[in-house]
């Protein structure tokens, strides 16, 4: 290639200027490891310190193709991306993904489990705490309640059907839903009666005897129905709040492991440089939950 003699001394130039700054940049880098020795500092510090994150990176990735300890460069050691020690230290976590706590997220959420709310006791916010118990203790307060409701609903249409039935002793809950359905045993009969000779079955569970019961009118036999279909609603009210107690239990749980070992109740991490935070917010009159993504320059 042939260049004109203006412009080969432009490029000369040009070059000369590059090496230049290259000279400069790493003589900075070495005075710089030698007049601070005592604080760690490396090439590989002053060189992150000048070009930033992504730059250091560069050099850790370089650093471990070439198969080069940092301290062959000028750091303390391949494990440290500034150079500021090699060595793991076991009671420290990972910088860039923050500290694990996995022994109290284990606790607390074990905690939890048993009592909802003694996670995050186990973990200083006792304001949630009390939310979490306190909802607990009103789940199976109203379980009770609706388990009573139940029990006495059926006891009165049982009652009521003695009366105006005739009906007597303990029997199974199918009997009783028989005892809605038909005005009389005789009709229960029947029907049982034609099923068996539809499906050309013999017959079983026929009603007599002291089992047999014929209501005095329809109005008492919907009163009866009545009855039992509000005992059957109880039953399903206090079934309901078996789900609404494992929630609360699993909501527990997880804000309890999230909240572990944090001060503030959020958990952090950082993923590509972007800080993540996740906090759960339980509120009566607002709950939720809140996350924000952030980034330092």
């Amino acid at each position: 290639m042939r260049f004109a003699g203006t412009n080969r001394v432009e490029i000369f130039r040009t070059l000369a200027g590059l090496a230049l700054g290259a000279v400069v940049i790493l003589a900075a880098g070495t005075a710089l490891a030698e007049i601070q020795p005592a604080t760690g500092h490396s090439f590989l510090r002053s060189e992150y310190e000048v070009f930033g994150h992504g730059a250091s990176r560069g050099w850790t990735g370089f650093a471990a193709r070439s198969g080069l300890a940092f301290d062959q460069i000028g750091g303390q050691g391949q494990g440290d991306e500034f150079g500021t020690g090699g060595a793991a230290d076991p009671d420290k976590k990972d910088t860039n993904q923050g500290p694990s706590h996995t022994g109290d997220k284990v606790k607390a959420g074990l905690l939890s489990l048993v009592v909802p709310g003694a996670g995050q006791w186990y973990n200083g916010q006792n304001s949630k705490g009390f939310i979490f118990f306190g909802i607990e203790v009103a789940i199976w307060t109203t379980y009770i309640v609706f388990d009573t409701q139940g029990d006495n609903s059926m006891e009165s249409a049982q009652e009521w059907a003695g009366i105006y039935a005739g009906t007597r002793g303990d029997h199974e809950n199918s009997y009783w839903q028989n005892v809605g359905q038909y005005m009389d045993s005789d009709a229960y009969n029947e029907s049982v009666l034609r099923e068996a000779r539809a499906l050309q079955e013999s017959p079983s569970g026929l009603v007599s005897g002291m089992d047999a019961w014929q209501w005095v009118n329809l109005d008492r036999k919907n009163g009866y129905s009545q009855l039992r279909a509000d005992g059957n609603s109880a039953y399903d009210r206090r079934d309901f709040m078996i789900l609404f107690a494992v929630v609360n239990r699993a909501v527990s749980i997880v804000d309890a492991v999230m909240n572990a070992g944090k001060d503030d109740g959020v958990l952090q991490t950082e993923v590509m440089g972007l800080n993540m935070e996740l906090e759960m917010l339980p509120s009566f009159r607002d709950p939720g939950a809140r996350w924000v993504v952030s980034r330092r320059f």
